[in-house]
């Protein structure tokens, strides 16, 4: 994790040093899609360099693969930046991400109403992780929400049904213990937990 900060920050350092020039729509994609695909072969610098040139022409998938690969190197605000420009497109994943900075006051103040109404806003364009957290937000009272425990348990519901294995567990746990609104019923529970080692297979 060292290794990879400090080459992060290398490259950032480096920015000022390239004349970047905006490429076309067609090349942005391109340059976004080998980034990505740098990155996730482990090239970080050549990955980043690329992920910045597209995202500058904004490419919002560049956008959203920068700004998580800045916010775990904890450069706050560089992450918020490209959060926010991803967000702009109403992409979930970027409205998600911006949304636990929000939460957590990285990069911005903390305003926990703002990063509840974002992760809100990913969770129902189906993103999964945000169906999560909203469910939890639900169930706890918490990111500016009531405590309301069947619109709870329909996230998780929901988030389940997309494949989350931890939402899974939380609905079989809640109709063992008679939780989220839920009746006790032995048999969902069982189903879900049969569900959870389902896609716990390779």
């Amino acid at each position: 994790m060292i290794a990879r900060r400090v080459a992060i920050l290398c490259y950032l350092a480096s920015l000022a040093l390239i004349p970047w020039s905006l490429p076309a729509a067609a090349d942005a994609r391109a340059d976004g899609e080998r980034g990505i695909a740098e990155y996730r072969n482990g090239n970080l610098i050549d990955g980043m360099r690329l992920l910045e040139s597209s995202a500058q022409a904004g490419y919002v998938p560049a956008q959203v693969t920068l700004a998580y690969i800045l916010d775990q190197s904890e450069n706050d605000a560089a992450a918020f930046h490209w959060y926010s420009e991803a967000a702009r497109s109403n992409d979930p994943a970027a409205l998600f991400g911006l949304g636990g900075m929000y939460a957590k006051g990285e990069g911005t103040a903390p305003d926990p109403a703002r990063a509840g109404e974002l992760i809100k806003r990913a969770a129902e364009l189906d993103h999964v992780p945000a169906m999560r957290a909203y469910a939890y937000a639900l169930e706890h009272g918490s990111l500016g929400f009531d405590h309301r425990y069947r619109s709870a348990a329909e996230w998780f519901r929901r988030a389940a049904e997309h494949g989350d294995p931890v939402s899974m567990r939380r609905l079989r746990d809640a109709y063992r213990l008679g939780q989220l609104g839920l009746p006790v019923d032995e048999r969902e529970a069982e189903a879900w937990d049969a569900q959870m080692r389902r896609s716990a297979q390779p």
